[in-house]
């Protein structure tokens, strides 16, 4: 049986994610924060796969301490690891940081997923035709980098502005491992508009106001996951290091094409994980 990990596993897309790939016969690990909700969402997986073997590992991508921890936790359960679906993400509208100083959306969206991943290589190269997938943004066409302010309150804080710049950083982040690790197929995608929770966090109240309004004309996510489910689990993907959108293959920005900024981000990922290490 095979085995995929799902961060945001309890909720959205990444629960309905979780579904169809348990209704194809992987055995799914979702990780999230809560342990209360995602007890409850293992069980309504396992009712709606008609599958057992769902569980759950707490992860709390903006703390690497908990990330650390959701790494050890599965490598001791299990030797090998055959699909990684970086599936979590969140939108804030006021600059506030992680556990370790980072721009929030940078430190859950990227950096968090580049730690797990990271940690989890050993279990993921163990397996016979590894696959890691992460759910980046149709916005990151909008998004822009800057270093400087990574670890630094700007002057002025555009929460868009900064998820883009996140969902840019998925792209590049793709792209850097597939140039690093050819055995693994790995691709990132956007899920689509999804009425999920998404956009009921710390957002300001007029971009609430305007989701709430949307919700009822977005994609369901058992469509927004859909891609996701394709690239984890389909026999048709043989390309890897590459950004799709309702299961084809599409041209990512410009900027996610810049491969000296792919390595910047790497080397820039790489030493931060050396600075908590």
């Amino acid at each position: 049986m095979k085995t995929a990990l799902i961060t945001g596993g309890n909720n959205g897309i990444g629960k309905a994610t979780a579904i169809g790939l348990a209704k194809k016969g992987f055995e799914v690990i979702i990780a999230c924060r809560n342990a209360e909700k995602g007890q409850k969402a293992v069980s309504e997986i396992k009712k709606m796969a008609n599958q057992e073997q769902v569980s759950l590992l707490i992860c709390d991508l903006a703390s690497l301490k908990s990330v650390e921890k959701c790494a050890i936790d599965f490598k001791s359960k299990y030797d090998k690891l055959d699909v990684l679906v970086n599936n979590a993400g969140l939108i804030v509208d006021d600059y506030k940081t992680t556990e370790e100083g980072f721009e929030y959306q940078f430190g859950v969206n990227h950096i968090g997923h580049f730690y797990l991943t990271k940690l989890l290589l050993p279990t993921i190269l163990g397996s016979e035709a590894p696959r890691v997938v992460t759910v980046s943004s149709a916005i990151h066409y909008q998004g822009k980098f800057d270093f400087d302010t990574l670890r630094t309150a700007p002057e002025k804080y555009s929460g868009m502005d900064y998820y883009a710049q996140s969902k840019l950083a998925n792209i590049l982040f793709t792209k850097g491992l597939a140039k690093r690790y050819p055995k693994i197929i790995t691709n990132a995608l956007h899920p689509g508009v999804v009425g999920t929770g998404f956009g009921s966090g710390d957002v300001a109240w007029y971009f609430r106001g305007i989701w709430n309004l949307m919700k009822p004309f977005l994609m369901k996510p058992e469509k927004g996951a859909a891609t996701s489910i394709y690239l984890a689990s389909s026999d048709e993907v043989k390309v890897s290091g590459k950004y799709f959108d309702k299961q084809q293959e599409r041209r990512s920005s410009k900027l996610s094409d810049d491969a000296e900024l792919a390595e910047q981000l790497w080397e820039y990922s790489e030493k931060a994980i050396a600075e908590y290490a």
